[in-house]
This record gives C-alpha cells, sequence and structure tokens, in this order.
C-alpha cells in the first residue's frame, strides 16, 4: 500500500511524565446523577420538601373522596414541556375517604411534613412513590430491600408499605408497622421482599382504617446485593464506572455554589459538609442549585467512601463560604484515626478506615460579573482570593502534603489581561506561593478541536503567571470538559483533548470531562453530556465513555515525541512508552471525514517484527448509544501484524485509534 502520510515516532526521546489522573470524571447533582443516579435511594422526594399540589378529582378521577395536599411539585429549569410532578402521588382503594396535607406545622428538619389521614370507609388511602421521573422502581425478584421511614402519631395507628406493580394492582411484598400514638417522631427500619420482578414498580404507604400519621423521611435501597460494597451506591453505575477505568473523580461544580443562610425558603446553610454526616434521616434538606429541594443523603462522606473502595482518587469541591476551621475538621474526618474527634466521628458513621484523600477544591467557577463596553465581563470574584488564601493557610498548617485547588474563574485569554484581574491574579499567586497548589481551568468539549483552543489558552495562562511571578509552582488542572453533547463528536474531542494534555508532559495533572453519568432522556439544565447513561435498570456507556476506556486501559507513563508528516492537521497523535520501554502506545484521533492510510514507524531494525493490538472507536460525529442499542458505538479490537519496526494503517474517517505495540 503506498503511503502518502507517516507518523515517526522516537520512544527514546521522551517530553516528560504523565499524570495517571488524566482519566477522570467530573460527578455532579447536574440531572440528578448522584440523587437518583448513584445514590441507592430510589425513592424521590425522600424528605417532602417539594412544592404541595392540590388533590382533586377533576385531575384524577380514582382520588374521589380525598381532598388536601401532597407534596410532590418541582418546576423544571429547563424542560419547562414537562410535567412538574416529580415525587409522590395519592393512592386510594374502595370507598375510603381521606385527607392529605403538606404540612408546616410538624416540621422535622426540613420546611414541612406530610401528613395521611383516614376518616372511614373501606379500603386503604395514602400515597406511593415511582422514583425519579416517576419512572417506577426495579424490583427483583426474591431480592430483599431495606428501608427508613420517620414518622409520628397522636394515637396508635398501623402504617402498610407495600411494594407493587406501578397501577397498584399487584402486590409484590407488604410490612405493618404498629406506630405508637405518643406525638414523638420515630425511625423505623423495614425489610421488602418482592415475590415477582418489575422494572416499573413502586412503593406505597398507606392507611387501612381511620386514623393519622405524619411522614418526615422515608427512604428505601437494595439489601447488600444490589448496592456496591454495602455503600449507599447502586452496584451496576459503580461497577461501568471502575470498567471505564477512571483513575479519579471530582464531585463538584455549581453544585456547591448554595449560600442561602439569608433565603427564607432555606432550612439552613446551602451546600456544607458538616450537614452531611449522622444518619441520613436526620440530615437536613438544603436549597440547591439544580435542584432547589436538595437532599444531603448522599454528601462528600459517602463521595470520599465510594471513591476509596472503587479505587479512585478523591476530589471533593466545598463552597469557599464554608469556614476554614470546618474544613480542617473534614481533613481530620477524612484521613484521621480514631484517636482524633472527627475521625472517631467517621468510625461511627461506618467508616472504620482513613479514606487518604489528598485534594480538596475551594470554589468553582467563581466569579463577578460587570458592565462593559461591548458585553458583560467574566471577572474573578473579588472576594475569591482571600477566601482560597485563609483556606490554603488553615490546610496547610493542619496537612502540608494536601493539595489544595483553586476554583475561581479564568477561563480565555481576554479575561487574563483585564485590569480588573490583575489584582486577584497577583493575591492569588501569593496565596499559591511555595505550596501545593493546583489551578482550576475548565475548557469547552464539544467541538472536534475544542483541545487546540484550550492548548493556546494553558499557554497563555502559563506565560501570564510566569510574568507576574517568575519562579512558581503553579500547575493545573481540567476538572470540567463542558459541553451538551455525548456522541461521537465529543468522544473524539476529549481524546483529542488528552492527548494534548498527555503532550504538555506533567502541566495537567487532572483532567475529568462532565458529566460523569445522565439519567436516560434526561436534561433538566442543558447540560446534556453524561458518559454513562442509566435507567432503573439499565446502565450504559455512550461514546465518550468507551473513548475514556480506551485511554484509560493503555495508560504509559511517559510522553515520548511523535510528528506527523504529510497529513496536514487530519490527525491528532500523541506516544507514550512504559518504563522498561518495552510496551509503546500511540493514540491516533482522525479529525476529518476522510480514510487516511498512514505508515506508522518507531524504529529502523529491519528484522524486528510483531503484532498490534488495535482498539478503534469510529461511527457518524452525532451517533450515541441508546437502551435498545446500547454498544452500537463501542471500540472494535483486532491485532495487526508488522515488522521492520513499522507498520502500515489506515485510520477510518472521524475516529478515534489506540495502537499498542509490544516488543517481543
Amino acid at each position: 500500500m503506498s503511503q502518502h502520510a507517516r507518523i515517526e515516532i522516537s520512544p527514546d526521546c521522551i517530553l516528560g511524565p504523565i499524570s495517571p489522573y488524566l482519566t477522570g470524571a467530573c460527578i455532579e447533582d447536574v440531572n440528578h446523577e448522584i440523587h437518583g443516579g448513584l445514590y441507592s435511594q430510589m425513592v424521590f422526594g425522600e424528605s417532602f420538601e417539594e412544592e404541595p399540589m392540590d388533590i382533586s378529582p377533576a385531575l384524577d378521577p380514582r382520588w374521589q373522596g380525598l381532598s388536601g395536599t401532597l407534596s410532590c411539585r418541582a418546576e423544571r429549569t429547563h424542560l419547562h414541556d414537562r410535567s412538574a410532578v416529580r415525587s409522590w402521588q395519592p393512592l386510594r382503594d374502595g370507598d375510603a375517604r381521606g385527607q392529605l396535607e403538606a404540612s408546616v406545622l410538624r416540621a422535622r428538619r426540613g420546611r414541612r411534613s406530610q401528613m395521611l389521614r383516614h376518616l372511614g370507609g373501606a379500603g386503604r388511602i395514602g400515597i406511593e412513590n415511582c422514583g425519579l421521573n416517576r419512572w417506577g422502581m426495579n424490583l427483583v425478584s426474591r431480592r430483599p430491600y431495606e428501608g427508613t421511614i420517620v414518622l409520628l402519631a397522636d394515637e396508635p395507628t398501623e402504617v402498610h408499605l407495600t411494594l407493587e406493580s406501578g397501577d397498584g394492582q399487584r402486590l409484590y411484598a407488604e410490612t405493618v408497622l404498629s406506630v405508637a400514638g405518643d406525638g414523638n417522631w420515630q425511625t423505623r427500619t423495614f425489610a421488602l421482599t418482592p415475590t415477582d420482578s418489575d422494572v416499573a414498580g413502586r412503593l406505597a404507604i398507606s392507611l387501612h382504617a381511620p386514623g393519622a400519621v405524619w411522614l418526615d423521611y422515608v427512604a428505601l435501597q437494595p439489601g447488600p446485593w444490589g448496592r456496591f460494597r454495602d455503600l449507599p451506591a447502586r452496584a451496576d453505575i459503580a461497577e461501568a464506572l471502575i470498567a471505564q477505568g477512571l483513575t479519579v473523580l471530582r464531585c463538584g461544580g455549581t453544585m456547591i455554589n448554595t449560600d442561602w443562610g439569608a433565603e427564607q425558603r432555606a432550612t439552613g446553610p446551602g451546600y456544607r459538609w458538616k450537614n452531611m454526616v449522622g444518619p441520613r434521616s436526620d440530615r437536613a434538606p438544603f436549597l440547591g442549585h439544580y435542584y432547589i429541594h436538595a437532599s444531603n443523603g448522599f454528601g462528600v462522606p459517602e463521595f470520599v467512601a465510594f471513591c476509596h473502595a472503587a479505587g479512585m482518587l478523591a476530589v471533593p469541591a466545598l463552597c469557599p463560604s464554608e469556614d476554614p476551621a470546618d474544613v480542617v475538621d473534614l481533613i481530620q474526618y477524612m484521613n484521621g484515626d480514631a484517636n482524633t474527634p472527627w475521625g472517631q466521628r467517621r468510625v461511627d458513621d461506618g467508616y472504620p478506615e482513613p479514606f487518604g484523600v489528598r485534594y480538596i477544591e475551594i470554589g468553582n467557577e467563581e466569579l463577578t460579573r460587570i458592565a462593559a463596553p461591548g458585553g458583560a465581563r467574566s471577572l474573578i470574584r473579588r472576594d475569591y482570593p482571600a477566601l482560597f488564601r485563609d483556606h490554603v493557610l488553615a490546610i496547610a498548617a493542619a496537612d502540608p502534603e494536601m493539595t489544595v485547588i483553586a476554583g475561581h474563574w479564568l477561563y480565555s485569554e481576554a479575561e487574563l489581561f483585564y485590569p480588573e484581574n490583575v489584582e486577584p491574579l497577583r493575591q492569588l499567586l501569593e496565596a499559591s506561593r511555595g505550596r501545593k497548589v493546583l489551578w482550576d481551568i475548565h475548557v469547552g468539549g464539544d467541538g472536534l478541536r475544542d483541545a487546540d483552543i484550550a492548548e493556546r489558552f494553558l499557554a497563555a495562562l502559563r506565560a501570564r503567571i510566569d510574568a507576574l511571578d517568575p519562579g512558581n509552582t503553579v500547575r493545573f488542572c481540567v476538572l470540567e470538559e463542558n459541553g451538551g453533547r455525548h456522541d461521537v463528536q465529543r468522544a473524539l474531542g476529549h481524546a483529542h483533548m488528552v492527548n494534548t494534555m498527555e503532550r504538555l508532559a506533567g502541566e495537567v495533572v487532572i483532567d475529568c470531562p462532565a458529566n460523569c453519568l445522565q439519567p436516560w432522556q434526561q436534561n433538566d439544565n442543558r447540560w446534556d453530556q453524561g458518559q454513562l447513561f442509566f435507567t432503573p435498570d439499565q446502565v450504559w456507556g455512550m461514546p465518550p465513555y468507551y473513548a475514556q476506556q480506551m485511554i484509560a486501559h493503555n495508560y504509559q507513563p511517559s510522553s515520548v515525541q511523535a510528528e506527523v508528516i504529510g497529513a496536514g492537521d487530519a490527525l491528532d497523535v500523541s506516544a507514550s512508552r512504559s518504563e522498561d520501554g518495552r510496551t509503546l502506545v500511540v493514540k491516533v484521533v482522525n479529525l476529518e471525514a476522510v480514510d487516511l492510510p498512514v505508515r506508522v514507524q518507531w524504529g529502523t531494525d529491519p528484522v524486528a517484527s510483531g503484532r498490534a493490538l488495535v482498539s478503534c472507536l469510529r461511527g457518524p460525529l452525532d451517533a450515541e448509544n441508546t437502551p435498545d442499542a446500547p454498544r452500537w458505538i463501542a471500540p472494535e479490537r483486532w491485532s495487526q501484524a508488522w515488522q521492520g519496526e513499522a507498520l502500515d494503517h489506515t485510520f477510518p474517517a472521524h475516529s478515534f485509534t489506540v495502537l499498542r505495540l509490544e516488543v517481543c
């Protein structure tokens, strides 16, 4: 085959180290990737904080005989045409009469509780929950489910808890709780084992005789069989993330930018880690950013415990309004032994071993906007450098080995030279000097050549920092590659991004595309960029998931020189090698819509020979996987012979290819 293009690799020309943390992901409760996704809680609306809905037979004739209000409504910020009914719904059987009330009079942790009152007649009255988006709960036959309910009654009352079909016509499991009528809140656990499987089942809570009960919190999750290592994490999602090869997980983003202490709708401060410890049934909900009725059920402790068990580097992000003393306590909670107060608190929470967390991010996209000629400018938030400095000083004193990540806004070349940014930049550099600090840079991820934009910006940022503070030791991380796609184009763009970070040889320590997870057909806020998608009973990877998997499974620690000749700018190439030099990996992104035959050469020994392991991801740029075709776009794998330390290979149009060459 005649070759018009070449890739020349110089395995002995080492450019520098490649961080093992360029294969990460950012998880954030955007589109409910945590509460509804990774979190094993199956009940949506666990704390009855959603807005009340008036119950009327005009809405549903089955509600004849019911009156009052039910906590169930939550407006959508993006999908305005979708139903605002997100959680609980009334139920009634027979000719029973009842009243429901979303009550502010007996709120226990949040703004309200939910009252159920049976007023007479034959049959039951109550409420039912079908999980996130009312998709239905995945019930597996003869597998136990564990629950917790917090309830109160003024008179002795029996409460029925059932697992049943979505229409309530088939009963799979039932337990009855006898509630003391002492007017005090009680936390009760229960177990239910369905007799049949149903991918769209529901949990019902009902009264079968006259009486009343108030509910404050309800949880249901699979037993240990369906959870990852007995943590409150969905096993199938956890195992898919591990199979992806993720080496780092960042929990953060705009979800942490809540500071609602003066907001009347809030139950207290916003995203604060000390509200995330202790029994989940006792944790107050808070006013979240993406979903205002937010849960602290899966917080920083659950996140770092999951990463520890999954073997991933954990990067928790914190609101910059956290008290630095509280952040020092968090370090002790995560890493201290049982002889320390907060280390003992971690043990009490069920985590006996220290987590060994080495990174903490302070803030996320901390910015302020000002009016300016030509349009508004986004600047570094005025008070952020001082907040960051206070955190860095406190953390360095408590644990000098902890790396602190700065989450300020600084993402374009123009912003580097805004006069208003000069002093904040100097202050940030002063806070970073001589300390273990990374600066978080967010980049675009949708475009095939967004990596080129990121590379130019990183070069300009490095030059600007060096000019302001010669001899600085600041390095960078990309904790969000952002966009609105999850197709082949996004996969190729990400592969190009990682190739670029590898060639920078140590300048970028961590790279995390956003977002890690996404429910199928859930997009409340335009961040339609999940790598791993899920429904109640299924988990599957999108093309970017497989691109990340290909990179992770072929990691080598040293970047080596690679030159493309005769292909214009169609090919993006990164090459890496093992420490002993016996493994060479070449990663090639074909950014153009034509097949390209190329000779790949890495030596001059005419008698050398062997085989290359080839992985290739390709397809139409807008192609994505679906529940019915979960592996339509997935890597193809084969082996290919080579001789004379070279091989001829055709890189398909719009493809990502990994060549793994092993020396015999």
